[in-house]
């Protein structure tokens, strides 16, 4: 290696390859992203259970509580203005005990809800319990949700059950024949919740909001005593229920069912789900699933688990054992239990009969043992609330999450405008890094390591990694500088299908180097030998590195900030550990690449000339098109209430951005 060239080298060997391989990693890379990500998200959850473990050891447990709502609080941001439900009531079934109504209200203006309220005969006021449903395409037509339902109708509750968005009569992506544009509701979850986390939003607000709502309808009936009111929901629901019983004190007692466990032991064992299923940097605030029972505490709490379960039963176990000490310290150990059952996943009717044991124990004082013969069910067709199935196609005035989520980001240009007017330099630039929640300091601490070399096209090039406490090591490939006289610019190529990729094109080397190119080849993090493995990254989400991608954003560190921490680094080791330092740097950057090469060029006046392609025109883009592939790649949380990709273009100015379409 030259000396000349490059300072501060490590020690590490430089022999010209046996074989002719681009890799410069001597392991396999592709898990490289995926374990620095997971280490992130395990120190989390260590400091979470430290705090716990504090707050059981010195009885401070309404602190903890308060510390852990604040945040919750604080990650779901704003919640809406409540406006009229406008609720109908559009047609009545009557069954043996209790009868069914079809209900629809609006959660919000021209946003409508569609719902079964199941009233019991009889003379109430009876207690009332709100069902969220789970991941299935009929919602609160399910079977199974329809035996709960009933069966609580049979004992004396009304029951209110409402599709959650992307199910039932309520998906948001449709043709105008009603017909879903996606694979099912967990793809459209997802693809909402991209578009939702751009505005610093979520699905998981918009199905509590929905919730909340369904709660101010049930408490508008004459039929429900509004002192005794419950909540229930099954795996999907189960989620739904978890963050809405923190939030609103008219719930006296709650019923998880298939749902409880440890988050972190989920994300390690399944993989991220869907969208609705997290909230941008959860883990970073530390909140495990366990956090938002403690929050209701000392409100009751039955938790339904299935011994076979693909939720975790040993992380079920570990989250009772955790609760039973929380409730043990207050004194009323009565409040939490756990009914586990051999089988899977769902409610199934043993599960059944223990939620309507536990609500009878807690709103009417009875704690026989509950046990139901076959129930009547019904089509679903028969269940449905309006004419055409589709709210959409119901209703001309409908108005879905993405015409909301784009009325919104339109309504915040002029603040964006404002940014980009109104602030220094610095003060824009000190935005951009607490949106990307990168470190104000540009002192980065880096190690270099050069692993051998190989020829491609005739030119020598160096294999180096780049090593740092705070970023996964950084794959290189340099010209090697001994063959020439002089440089006239150093470029940095960053392809999102990695740096093999590049190498392929010898006549694009050849050229460049012609040029007096000195060329640093990058793999930044993510993307070629340290790309995701495909096989962890479920087709339905509709991005080829979602695993990574949603495990980002949830420990607060989303893939584009990390890519642009890469690019910051290669600028650093350029400008600060070689002799070439004096040179102007040009970058070519394609896809999520190109992304993170504009925010770097932002934050990093040493770029001189940026040529990028296939990236997105505008954030605006993925709303007006939410079904739009591999958009979690490019998600930044909040981006839209600050900036857009056409801003941080003209901030870095126009003359030094070249948009290709290569």
């Amino acid at each position: 290696m030259s000396i000349s060239f490059l300072c501060h080298m490590g020690t590490g060997l430089a022999q010209t390859s046996s074989v002719r391989s681009y890799h410069v990693l001597d392991w396999n890379g592709h898990e490289t992203l995926h374990d620095f990500i997971t280490q992130r998200l395990h120190r989390q959850y260590q400091y979470r259970d430290s705090l716990l473990h504090q707050a059981l050891l010195h009885h401070q447990l309404a602190q903890y509580q308060q510390h852990r709502l604040q945040q919750y609080l604080s990650l779901l941001g704003p919640m809406h203005e409540k406006t009229a439900l406008h609720a109908q009531l559009l047609n009545t079934i009557s069954e043996d005990g209790y009868r069914i109504e079809k209900i629809i209200f609006e959660s919000l203006p021209h946003h409508h809800v569609t719902a079964n309220l199941y009233i019991p005969a009889g003379k109430g006021p009876f207690p009332g319990i709100l069902f969220c449903c789970g991941h299935e395409a009929l919602a609160k037509a399910t079977l199974t949700y329809q035996q709960t339902a009933i069966l609580l109708a049979r004992h004396g509750f009304v029951v209110l059950m409402i599709d959650p968005i992307s199910q039932g009569e309520r998906y948001q992506l449709t043709d105008s024949s009603g017909n879903p544009l996606t694979r099912g509701g967990t793809t459209e979850h997802t693809l909402l919740a991209a578009g939702a986390n751009l505005l610093g939003t979520s699905v998981v607000k918009d199905e509590l909001w929905d919730n909340i709502r369904a709660i101010d309808y049930l408490c508008s009936r004459p039929e429900v005593d509004t002192s005794r009111i419950g909540c229930i929901g099954n795996s999907g629901g189960g989620t739904q229920t978890a963050y809405l019983i923190p939030i609103d004190p008219r719930i006296k007692a709650a019923v998880i069912c298939s749902y409880v466990t440890r988050r972190e032991r989920t994300l390690l064992l399944l993989g991220p789900q869907d969208g609705c299923q997290w909230l941008p940097g959860e883990g970073e605030a530390g909140l495990d699933i366990s956090d938002y029972i403690i929050m209701f505490a000392p409100r009751p709490l039955l938790i339904l688990a299935g011994r076979y379960d693909f939720v975790d039963f040993n992380g079920t176990l570990d989250v009772f054992h955790e609760l039973q000490q929380v409730y043990d310290t207050w004194g009323i150990s009565a409040h939490i239990d756990l009914f586990a059952y051999d089988n899977g996943h769902g409610i199934q009717p043993p599960k059944q009969e223990k939620a309507v044991q536990w609500f009878r124990r807690w709103f009417m004082h009875d704690d026989m043992p509950v046990h139901e013969k076959a129930l009547h069910t019904l089509p679903a067709d028969s269940l449905q609330v309006t004419i055409t199935g589709q709210v959409n196609t119901a209703f001309p005035d409908e108005q879905t999450l993405p015409a909301l989520r784009l009325s919104t980001a339109r309504s915040w240009q002029p603040s964006r405008t404002h940014w980009l007017q109104d602030s220094s330099q610095k003060q824009y630039q000190n935005m951009i890094r607490r949106m990307l929640h990168l470190p104000q300091s540009t002192h980065l601490s880096i190690d270099t390591q050069q692993t051998g070399t190989v020829a491609i096209a005739g030119y020598r090039f160096q294999k180096i990694i780049i090593r740092g406490n705070d970023f996964p090591p950084i794959p290189c490939l340099i010209t090697d500088p001994s063959a020439f006289k002089s440089f006239t610019k150093w470029k940095i190529i960053l392809d999102q299908a990695g740096k093999d990729a590049v190498l392929k094109d010898s006549l694009y080397l050849m050229e460049s180097i012609r040029q007096g190119c000195m060329l640093l080849i990058a793999d930044i993090r993510g993307i070629g030998e340290t790309a995701d493995d495909a096989a962890f990254n479920d087709k339905k989400y509709m991005n080829r590195e979602y695993r990574n991608a949603m495990l980002a954003l949830f420990t607060g560190f989303s893939l584009p900030a990390q890519r642009t921490q890469d690019v910051m680094v290669l600028l650093n080791f350029i400008t600060q550990h070689t002799s070439l330092s004096q040179l102007p740097i040009d970058i070519e950057a394609t896809g999520p690449a190109a992304e993170a090469a504009l925010l770097a060029a932002a934050l990093d006046p040493h770029i001189h000339q940026l040529t990028l392609s296939e990236m997105p025109h505008s954030f605006m883009d993925f709303l007006l098109h939410p079904a739009t592939a591999d958009t979690y790649s490019y998600v930044i949380p909040n981006a839209l209430t600050c900036f857009d990709l056409p801003d941080l273009i003209q901030f870095v100015g126009r003359e030094k951005v070249r948009i290709t379409n290569r």
